[in-house]
């Protein structure tokens, strides 16, 4: 079955010269012998691709045929949550975009980092048929002191963020707003920057007046809860949507309370989410990024060793509430040297889901949590004609989305 895959690999990718991608129209394939994914379990079927797209129907003409040779066919992954790129050091980035290809994760959602532009992108083959997909915060909204002025320095002071300074921080890698005249001052800054959404940062909201002026607290604060709804009419009147860092229930209450678009963690630490705000997150349909795996990474210095039974425990109840309740998970590590994988496996190993619904979140709502506009994490008539060939299935043992055969993007063979 393998010697099949590659000879159709080769064939493919020796009829699609790289030019073809600037623009080009991908040719009519028929897609034989696959058993494909259709959100419950897998059928043998054909498919096709036309214009990109997926569809059912044999077009008229086909310009390719590729035989599947009995793989298991599912849409691309996805990464809702890290920092990767944007970091002003390119081959790092390019390293971080190489693995995220291999690792078949298509879509990536940028929550924050130095500024980027289109030329960058350009350089780095994002968005475009036979690159990664990716969308951008650019800088993000704190407090003064608050989340994450401190980490940012400290990788400054590391040698990362190469061609920047910590008097080039504020108001480029982040923007402090700690009252309305600030924001309606730094409104175009932030804007300007051209984000494809808004990233702020709640910490302990419930704590506020406490933290704020409270330099033991540096770098484990955020916004002034009562701000948030202020940034929130601000940017849906920009036509963006907004995604918010939230470490506690309270947090996460009163993102839903400012009408968030997307909650980015499930809270670390305190109480569990409370029914009432699982409910109201489910019901209005809005995301929430997992992020669980972190607990391994983090600093033991906000993390103590001590703390870290409670955090799991919570973590545990928190992803039940929130399936019980309906709402919308996706997957997605705030680890730089993760692609999301890592995050998937950690989610295996909690049993909270079974693997037709991590299959399901990853392939799917984390897909379309990153780009809600684009018709993705499907297999059917009309969605991009994107997906991975796994040599095995899935649903029977999680271990086989390591085991990808075939990376095939909006009609294009994408090289092995």
């Amino acid at each position: 079955m393998k010697n099949v895959l590659l000879c159709a690999m080769a064939v493919i990718s020796a009829a699609l010269p790289q030019g073809q991608f600037e623009g080009g129209v991908p040719p009519t394939v028929a897609l034989i012998n696959g058993k494909w994914f259709n959100g419950r379990s897998f059928e043998t079927r054909t498919m096709y691709s036309d214009g990109g797209r997926f569809t059912l129907k044999k077009p008229a003409r086909l310009e390719r045929t590729v035989d599947l040779g009995g793989t298991w066919i599912v849409p691309p992954f996805g990464e809702a949550h890290n920092h990767n790129l944007g970091s002003g050091i390119e081959q790092l980035e390019r390293k971080a975009v190489r693995k995220y290809l291999a690792d078949g994760v298509f879509y990536v959602k940028i929550q924050g980092n130095f500024p980027v532009s289109d030329e960058w992108k350009k350089r780095l083959l994002l968005n475009r048929p036979n690159g990664l997909d990716a969308v951008f915060a650019q800088g993000s909204l704190t407090a003064s002191g608050g989340h994450p002025i401190q980490l940012v320095e400290s990788l400054l002071a590391r040698g990362y963020n190469a061609g920047g300074s910590k008097e080039t921080l504020n108001n480029n890698r982040y923007f402090t707003i700690d009252s309305a005249a600030d924001l309606g001052r730094k409104w175009p800054l932030i804007v300007g920057q051209h984000p494809d959404f808004i990233k702020a940062f709640l910490w302990f909201s419930d704590e506020f007046a406490e933290r704020k002026d409270n330099a033991a607290y540096f770098g484990q604060k955020g916004l002034d809860p009562g701000l948030l709804p202020k940034i929130v009419e601000k940017a849906h009147a920009a036509g963006l949507r907004i995604s918010v860092h939230v470490t506690n229930s309270a947090d996460f209450h009163n993102a839903l309370a400012a009408g968030v678009d997307e909650i980015t963690h499930l809270p670390l630490m305190g109480e569990p989410i409370s029914l009432a705000d699982a409910k109201l997150v489910g019901t209005r349909g809005i995301p929430v990024v997992t992020t669980c795996g972190m607990v391994r990474s983090l600093p033991r210095a906000v993390l103590p060793e001590a703390s870290i039974p409670g955090v799991l425990k919570t973590q545990a109840a928190n992803l039940k509430l929130l399936r019980e309740n309906g709402v919308v998970l996706a997957v997605g590590s705030d680890n730089v040297t993760d692609s999301s994988v890592a995050e998937f496996e950690y989610l295996k190993e909690m049993q909270v889901f079974d693997n037709l619904s991590l299959l399901k979140m990853w392939t799917g709502t984390t897909a379309q949590a990153i780009f809600p506009n684009r018709r993705i994490g499907e297999l059917s008539e009309g969605f991009e004609a994107s997906f991975l060939a796994l040599e095995g299935n899935p649903i029977e043992d999680l271990g086989n989305v390591r085991k990808i055969r075939m990376r095939f993007k909006q009609g294009w063979m994408l090289e092995n």
